[in-house]
């Protein structure tokens, strides 16, 4: 599934740099609610299958066409927090 289509020449940057943060942030809500629903391992697990699903084209073939695009998508989504990471470290 694509959404592109729906994005129209000319988009600010700054509305593209929230729909980016708004995505981010809704992943990490689902990581959140994965964890509470089926445990932090489950989440850490959905976590690391995100990430590696990203970088081998699973998710979307188009992330790999261009470095900087990949670089970018993937370093988003490792920046994910990680589930019980901050019980950890308090």
């Amino acid at each position: 599934m694509s959404v592109t289509h729906e994005i129209h020449a000319g988009v600010p940057e700054e509305e593209i740099k929230i729909v980016v943060n708004s995505l981010y942030l809704s992943m990490a809500f689902l990581i959140d609610r994965i964890e509470q629903l089926s445990g932090r391992q489950a989440a850490i697990e959905a976590r690391e299958s995100l990430i590696e699903n990203l970088k081998y084209g699973n998710v979307d073939m188009a992330v790999l066409e261009d470095r900087k695009t990949f670089d970018f998508v993937v370093s988003v989504a490792e920046k994910l927090p990680v589930p019980g990471a901050s019980e950890i470290a308090a």
